[in-house]
């Protein structure tokens, strides 16, 4: 019994000394930045106590928070739509592995590309087109760049899942009848659920709190999206508390916002879930 407990005790220290370093890791570069932003989005002034510094949400500020959203969840529904297709078009349809190497190889091309680089290429081809200088105006502008940069990290999730699943499902799938859409829906997409949430973290996240893509690619004036506000107080937040305090609230807000939606999801999840073990136990 004695030798069982220093069994286990020598077990849990050496899942604690193996957990360790992703917890330091955790606390520098989460737990610290999470704290230290919290702590910024308050404000002390010199006649009172420190405030939250909410007055700086205005009606402008909602305004662009919502249309960050509708850009980034616009341009992560584009990124599937492309993806999917291309993903199994090579997936079932290319046997070489050559030809898959090579496809590969050309859609993560733009990954190496310095992201400024990308975003002036794409600026001057639309100015090219158009005949003039400063032709892009709209949001759809900042919604095809978002997609162009974006979009390789949606194909390899879901090309990488697609191409090791077992082709044999298809088959069975036509086999009883089931035409291409229903094979997609039914079979495809419930194998590639996975890869399918691993795109969309990795592409609405970012297309989210993106910089610079909308000062090149809108040339409206109200074409600054809320991660533009950001990185503009964050700048003057060098020499102003005050901006400090203001981009950290938004950053807070942004987070939030995030959180309440995943929690929403999760939670409706967890209820369907449940309901459908429900339901199986009244059948049964």
């Amino acid at each position: 019994m004695q030798f069982k407990i220093l069994s286990n005790k020598s077990s849990f220290l050496k899942k604690l000394l193996l957990c360790l370093p992703y917890l330091l890791l955790a606390i520098i570069f989460v737990i610290t930045p999470t704290v230290l932003m919290l702590v910024r989005s308050f404000t002390s002034t010199s006649s009172g106590p420190m405030y939250l510094n909410w007055s700086y949400l205005s009606g402008f500020v909602w305004w662009k928070i919502l249309q960050s959203l509708y850009i980034a969840v616009a341009s992560t529904i584009l990124c599937i739509i492309i993806a999917y297709p291309f993903a199994y078009f090579m997936s079932f349809n290319t046997r070489s592995k050559l030809a898959k190497s090579i496809v590969v190889l050309l859609v993560t091309a733009p990954i190496w590309m310095s992201f400024l680089v990308k975003i002036v290429g794409l600026k001057t081809v639309f100015d090219t087109i158009n005949g003039y200088e400063n032709s892009t105006y709209g949001d759809i502008f900042t919604i095809i760049g978002l997609v162009y940069i974006y979009l390789p990290f949606m194909i390899l999730p879901i090309f990488n899942v697609m191409n090791d699943m077992p082709k044999n499902l298809i088959f069975a799938s036509k086999d009883l009848g089931r035409g291409s859409a229903a094979t997609f829906f039914n079979v495809v997409l419930p194998y590639t659920k996975t890869a399918l949430s691993s795109g969309i973290t990795l592409v609405f996240l970012p297309a989210l709190t993106t910089v610079a893509v909308p000062q090149f690619l809108n040339s409206n004036t109200s074409g600054s999206m809320i991660g533009d506000i950001i990185m503009e107080e964050g700048t003057m937040g060098q020499t102003s508390d005050i901006s400090l305090a203001r981009a950290s609230t938004l950053s807070l807000v942004i987070s939030l916002i995030l959180l309440t939606t995943c929690g929403i999801y999760f939670s409706v999840k967890k209820i369907m879930k449940m309901s459908a073990k429900k339901r199986g136990k009244k059948y049964e």
